[in-house]
């Protein structure tokens, strides 16, 4: 039975934060543990900015953290996100946003204030209720401050700044929303820059706030009655002055009523790649991720070049006006302005993503429509082959960077007017189609020493972020309460949920007497929120699954996995000359920290310089096994997993099992998303199961032999199983192998050398002798119950065995102990892994896989796998009967095609096309499957489902398959009436 609990996460120690802790994990439970909750929220600042191993045009943050991805609300939790135009919209399609009268009132009874004029109001997913989602990113509007702000009455919106200053009461709310986050000036309206960035009386993004888990909101239910979904959505809903009600009419001339009500909602924030509109510019986009600390250190503009990392020195991109963050700060009365030389020609702005391209407009001040640029290129870099540079360094190390030079637009060469430029990207337009694009370089041609300007550089686009791609931080599992590796900045207090980097902790011999002590170093302090040498117990995993949809067409999301015995993954080192790399530290890097000799950790490798520093992206990778005397590490990620495989059924049900080795204690999930313009995938959240372990210092398998001479002929195994069990553990009562096919059978157990007596199934079990198995039982040592069956939650063949509870007693350490299968089956493919698992049917700890090794010194393999040497794809076992009598009589109505399949890898088209004598096609059967034994059935009808006339046929078995050896197999089959 799973346990429902909250979890909490590492928050910093000055957080004021209350949560609930139910049920902590009990040894006689498995365990549930959620991403993308209140407890683990979706958060797409990197867990390290040092720590990206990928390109600069694309991070790949190895700790955790996002690329291209955003986090959406659905305010309503009925899986669609900003479909009602109720908030920060355009509504009357004019370019401009919230320009109706300022009159404090709520013309259209939508429940905001002054936003735009009456407008038909629409249930866009025809639930029932009216405008209750609005266009909300982020999740601010639940900040609980703002709400009273928003509810109070009346809601005031001041005309001008200075009235907006002078107003203490409302401390300026309700004049200039500059950055659409639903709060109004929290900066205090001064006129002064207070923060440096070229913008006064601004707003700053808002801090995140979590999701509650109701919010209650006004919105407007109507009397829908029968309507189904789609009338619903096709209602247009009118003011009526007179009735001051929403009214609709139906097809049928119906009419409707809306009344406003309040109402409780349960909202939700989806993970999703970045989705444009008309209102979205990816300039200033891209801008805003930088300065709030998405993208870590990678700055998106720069003058010189591009992907350039920021620094806190003067001439940082987004600092002051000597920078170019004016081009993107939603002001056409700020201005890029720069004297023509060859070293300031332009600008390039980075959008860290790949997005189509529909519109690129540049603007002057409106006072200064003669400073336009007339003279100028626009090139771009997508994700074409041309775009793409390779070099090798001179540490043989290969780097890749993009080449802007591409042109968006031809050269505009003298072009004074208009003094707003706008070039559109259609299919059949001037420019051409939209353009897949990363980066955009403007590049001014003027001549030399002439003045020009840019106001505002924008770009719009459509669609979603066509590749797009969310780490998760590192998840530990094996603690008393699961934890994810995640820093804040607890040296605000008006902020201390705001995430910062772990190397923004730094090792300082603080009070400066030749020491450093361990609340002086980096890994002390942050251990006050991530303690990395927390004790913890290794665990087994269960299933994962994860709640999301997909919107539009052409939208994927591929799911990866890992799991490891550390917190590190890569080996750290430093350069120690060309080409040479050493894990160990030769001096101290401050004061005496750390001792020269020490292995380099995570912390130590972010002291060192960055011309000391490996390369991150070439670091080993710390793989399982032993590497330099460490045992451990982390598995590779895994094959990835569809979205559609690992949904959760609507019971809460469903998913795969987690193909990862036991007794490991930390996990990670990767999520990659492909888009095109049109669909993408929103992700609510994902879960996965583990329990504590049956055997904690595992069970290893091996099987002997590991080569068989013929496929499809039943061979001898020996499968031996070897448990390393603590006096603690609690043991187990079932084994289960993967087998290729039911003809699969065990012949002998012998536990400790000794034989056991197999309890033998009646006949009338037989059928269902997966559930006789379960039922069973099996009360006395020396006894098993043993089946083979197809399971059909994974699609494989299974050989269940069915004990007493084994438990150290059975199997003590240091004796050699084991438990020996003595089986016989045919194998398929080339490659056959005999996989298998132990579990306890008594209490729910799921499956414990076993480890291939050494599991007897007698046996030589230490492995699962059995190889032949074949190339023989399909055999004909028999067509039986042959002939047959189709007539209904119960008897030899249908003949039955049995054949194997070999060697297939994957699944494939198998048919059987019937002719006449005269070759004319009668019918085709059609099975897709792999390797194995399998059947097809004719019941002597034609394609139509008309039995065909008396006589014989011909037939062609075919496999549609890649392989070189024959794939089909030809014969006659005879029908008599």
């Amino acid at each position: 039975m799973a346990m429902s609990r909250t979890i909490l996460s590492h928050l910093p120690a000055l957080s004021l934060i209350v949560v609930l802790v139910v049920g902590l994990r009990q040894p006689a439970d498995s365990t549930t543990w959620r991403v993308g909750d209140a407890d683990h929220p979706w958060r797409l600042h990197p867990v390290s900015a040092l720590l990206d191993a990928g390109d600069p045009y694309k991070p790949d943050y190895i700790w955790g953290g996002a690329y291209s991805v955003e986090v959406a609300v659905d305010d309503d939790g009925d899986g669609l996100v900003d479909e009602d135009p109720v908030d920060i919209v355009d509504n009357d399609g004019d370019g401009l946003f919230n320009e109706d009268p300022v009159d404090g009132i709520d013309n259209d009874r939508d429940g905001l204030v002054d936003e735009d004029g009456p407008d038909i109001q629409w249930d866009n997913d025809g639930d029932g209720l009216l405008n209750e989602d609005g266009l909300r990113t982020g999740g601010v509007i639940y900040d609980p401050a703002l709400r009273a702000e928003y509810e109070g009455e009346p809601f005031l919106r001041h005309p001008d700044a200075a009235s907006a200053a002078g107003d203490t009461r409302s401390k300026g709310y309700g004049w200039g929303d500059d950055d659409h986050d639903g709060r109004f000036n929290e900066d205090p309206v001064d006129g002064e820059d207070n923060d440096r960035d070229g913008l006064v009386d601004e707003d700053p993004a808002a801090a995140a706030v979590p999701l509650p888990r109701t919010v209650s909101s006004m919105t407007f239910a109507y009397d829908a009655g029968d309507l189904t979904v789609d009338e619903r959505r096709s209602l247009a809903f009118l003011w009526d002055e007179d009735r001051s009600v929403y009214v609709a009419e139906t097809a049928s001339g119906d009419v409707v009523t809306a009344s406003a009500s309040r109402m409780r909602f349960t909202p939700r924030d989806l993970l999703r790649p970045i989705r444009l509109d008309s209102t979205r510019n990816m300039v200033a986009l891209a801008g805003d991720r930088f300065l709030s600390g998405a993208f870590g250190s990678i700055d998106p503009m720069n003058g010189s070049f591009w992907g350039a990392i920021a620094s806190h020195a003067s001439g940082v991109p987004h600092a002051g006006t000597s920078g170019y963050a004016q081009v993107a700060d939603g002001s056409i009365f700020s201005a890029r302005s720069t004297s023509q030389a060859s070293f300031s020609r332009g600008f390039n702005v980075h959008f860290l993503s790949l997005y189509y391209l529909n519109l690129i407009r540049l603007r002057p001040r409106p006072d200064f429509p003669d400073r336009t640029p007339t003279t100028f290129d626009i090139f771009y870099a997508g994700d074409l082959d041309r775009h793409y540079q390779t070099s090798l360094s001179g540490n043989e190390e290969v780097n890749r960077r993009m080449i802007v030079r591409d042109p968006v637009i031809p050269r505009q060469t003298d072009q004074l007017r208009p003094a707003v430029k706008e070039y559109r990207f259609e299919k059949d337009g001037e420019f051409g189609a939209p353009l897949r694009v990363r980066i955009l370089n403007f590049w001014s041609a003027m001549p030399e020493g002439q003045t020009w300007e840019l106001a505002e550089f924008e770009a719009y686009g459509s669609g979603y972020a066509l590749d797009a791609s969310y780490v998760t931080e590192i998840i530990d599992v094996g603690a008393d309460r699961p934890r994810f590796r995640r820093y804040f900045d607890d040296s605000d207090p008006l902020n201390p949920n705001r995430p910062t980097t772990f190397e923004s902790f730094r090792t300082l011999d603080a009070n400066d007497d030749g020491h450093v002590e361990l609340e002086e170093r980096a890994d002390g302090k942050a251990s006050a929120q991530f303690d990395t040498g927390l004790r913890g117990r290794p665990v087994t995993w269960g299933r994962v699954r994860w709640h999301g949809q997909t919107e539009g067409e052409d939208g994927e999301l591929r799911v990866r996995v890992r799991s490891g015995t550390s917190l590190d993954t890569r080996v750290y080192t430093r350069k120690v000359g060309r080409g040479t790399v050493s894990p160990f530290i030769d001096r101290s890097l401050v004061a005496d920290w750390p001792t020269p000799g020490d292995r380099i950790d995570a912390f130590a490798f972010a002291e060192l310089t960055a011309l000391q520093r490996s390369e991150v992206k070439y670091l080993s990778a710390n793989a399982v096994g032993s590497q330099d005397g460490l045992v451990g590490g982390w598995t590779p990620w895994s094959a990835p997993f569809a979205f559609e495989e690992g949904l959760v059924e609507r019971d809460g049900s469903g998913g795969l099992l987690l193909p990862l080795p036991p007794l490991h204690r930390y996990i990670q999930f990767r999520f990659d998303f492909a888009a095109e313009a049109g669909g993408g995938v929103n992700l609510d959240y994902l879960e996965f199961d583990f329990s504590e372990p049956l055997v904690t210092r595992g069970i290893v398998a091996e099987i002997f032999p590991d080569t068989a001479s013929h496929l499809g002929v039943a061979t001898s195994f020996q499968y031996v199983l070897r448990p390393d069990m603590a006096a603690a553990d609690v043991g187990f009562n079932r084994t289960e192998i993967l087998v290729p096919s039911l003809e699969a059978r065990l012949d002998t157990l012998l536990v400790d050398d000794l034989a056991w007596e197999r309890v033998l199934a009646p006949a009338e079990a037989l059928p269902n002798s997966r559930t006789w198995l379960d039922t069973v039982t099996v009360a006395q040592t020396g006894r098993f119950a043993s089946v083979t069956y197809f399971d059909s939650t994974d699609g494989a063949y299974k050989l269940g065995i069915k004990t007493v509870q084994l438990t150290a007693a059975d199997f003590p350490r240091g004796q050699d102990a084991e438990m020996k299968i003595v089986l016989t089956s045919p194998v398929f493919r080339l490659l056959t892994r005999f996989r298998s698992w132990i579990w306890n049917d008594t209490v729910d700890l799921g499956k414990q896989p076993t480890q291939p090794g050494n599991a007897s010194d007698r046996l030589p393999a230490d492995e699962v796998q059995v190889i032949v040497q074949s190339t023989l794809t399909l055999r004909l076992r028999d067509v039986d009967p042959n002939p047959f009598t189709p007539n209904g009589d119960g008897i030899n109505d249908a003949a039955v095609f049995g054949f194997d399949v070999f060697l297939l890898t994957s699944d494939a088209d198998i048919s059987v096309s019937i002719f006449g004598l005269d070759g004319r096609p009668v019918n085709r059967l059609v099975l897709t499957s792999g390797a194995g034994e399998h059947q097809l059935r004719w019941d002597g009808r034609d394609e139509g489902g008309r039995l065909v006339p008396p006589g014989i046929y011909l037939y062609r078995l075919y496999v549609n398959s890649d392989t070189e050896d024959s794939k089909e197999r030809n014969g006659t089959v005879t029908v008599v009436y």
